[in-house]
C-alpha cells in the first residue's frame, strides 16, 4: 500500500494547542486556530501543528469508512493583523484528531506533525481537492519522498 504526505493550507497562526503526552507522537486533542488568511480549503493545519476540517468534510469523512482520526474541539479567532476583520469569514470546523499510527492506518502523524495517509485517505481527500494533490508527496516504506505529485 502507497502513503502520502498530505499538506495542506496553513491560514491560521500559532494557537494554543492541547497535547496528549500519553501517546506517541504526542496526540493533539484540541486547539485554537487564529486566523490570518481566509478559509479557502476543507482541511487545514495551523502553525502549531493542529488540524482542523469544515463541516462539509467532518460529514463526508464520517461516512467514509477510513480509520485514525476522530474529531475534537476547536476554537477560533481572527488575528489582529488581519485588515478587514468584519469581512473576514470563518466557516464551523472540527478539530482533525490523528489517533492512527503513520504508515498502519488510513491516518497517522510522522514526527511532530506531518500528516501521512493512506493511498485511499489520499485518493478520497485530492477528490476533493485537486489542489491538496499538488502539495503533497508520494513516499517510500522508510518514509522518504519519492513522488512529489
Amino acid at each position: 500500500m502507497s502513503f502520502y504526505l498530505v499538506t495542506p493550507d496553513v491560514p491560521a497562526d500559532f494557537g494554543e494547542v492541547v497535547y496528549d503526552d500519553s501517546y506517541d507522537p504526542p496526540r493533539v486533542v484540541s486547539a485554537h486556530f487564529e486566523f490570518s488568511y481566509p478559509v479557502e480549503r476543507e482541511l487545514m493545519k495551523s502553525y502549531s501543528g493542529a488540524y482542523a476540517v469544515t463541516k462539509p468534510l467532518a460529514d463526508a469523512l464520517a461516512q467514509s469508512g477510513l480509520n485514525g482520526y476522530e474529531f475534537g474541539p476547536v476554537t477560533t479567532s481572527i488575528s489582529s493583523l488581519v485588515e478587514d476583520p468584519e469581512g473576514f469569514v470563518i466557516p464551523p470546523l472540527f478539530g482533525l484528531i490523528i489517533t492512527g499510527r503513520a504508515f498502519v492506518d488510513d491516518f497517522g502523524i510522522q514526527g511532530h506533525s506531518k500528516l501521512i495517509g493512506s493511498e485511499r485517505a489520499a485518493k478520497f481527500l485530492f477528490d476533493r481537492d485537486e489542489i491538496l494533490r499538488r502539495y503533497s508527496s508520494q513516499l517510500d516504506e522508510n518514509g522518504e519522498i519519492i513522488i512529489n505529485l
